[in-house]
């Protein structure tokens, strides 16, 4: 949990929905979010936990590669990622 903490505070190699290819290339997820203004508190924060969770298992390698995270914490994170 510290290092999706760490991550998400933007001290590791990239910084969370500031990264516009990240952004563009999961427009289709954040659009299937709800919008936090017209839902309950906890479902917004079930929503954000579900953005920071894909955003997590999309930047596990660069996590990995920058330190933020140890090689067994990414292991775990990469068995979330859709087969290929």
């Amino acid at each position: 949990m510290e290092s999706w903490r760490k991550a998400w505070k933007g001290t590791t190699p990239v910084e969370p929905l500031k990264d516009p290819e990240w952004v563009a290339w999961r427009r289709e997820f954040l659009a299937e979010r709800s919008d936090p203004s017209a839902v309950s508190d906890e479902v917004a924060a079930q929503e954000h936990r579900a953005i920071q969770a894909q955003w997590l298992i999309d930047h596990v390698d660069v996590l990995e590669e920058g330190g933020a995270i140890s090689e067994e914490k990414a292991a775990q994170i990469r068995r979330f990622r859709p087969l290929r």
